[in-house]
């Protein structure tokens, strides 16, 4: 799979959209079923690693990048702690979290190198750094 942005995460994110980088709750979640498709309106089906919390993120930052004429949605790192699934984490869900699955929407799906989780305790992802990468950008 290759990294995507849902429709719903596009919409939300443009200006006068639903989603507000700065102040929403904006989760991450390390994923290991459910398909991710651009279509998607809501986190239900997406199954979290057994023991792991989705993360919340902080340090948000939003910044125009005028080079590659792009809007890059940058944070810090993420780690998920006490995972005790035996399966493969496939990709990382990122997301605005609004009460439960169905209430939240999907912005974007980051594809990963299958990770065997094995009863493994613990799985980091490393934002790529600097104001041109983020976690993920919209092109202009």
């Amino acid at each position: 799979m290759a990294s995507i942005m849902t429709n719903a995460g596009a919409a939300g994110l443009s200006s006068g959209g639903s989603i507000t980088w700065a102040s929403d709750t904006i989760k991450a979640r390390l994923v290991v079923s459910g398909t991710p498709d651009k279509d998607d309106t809501t986190m239900t089906g997406k199954t979290a690693a057994t023991g792991s919390t989705d993360q919340t993120l902080t340090t948000k930052a939003k910044n125009t990048d005028t080079t590659n004429d792009r809007i890059v949605f940058d944070a810090d790192d993420i780690s998920w702690t006490g995972l005790s699934d035996t399966g493969t984490a496939t990709h990382i869900a990122i997301y605005k979290f609004v009460t439960n699955d169905a209430g939240s929407t999907p912005i974007c799906y980051i594809d990963i190198t299958d990770q065997a989780l094995t009863g493994a305790t613990v799985a980091n992802y490393t934002v790529p750094n600097g104001s041109t990468l983020g976690l993920f950008y919209l092109q202009q």
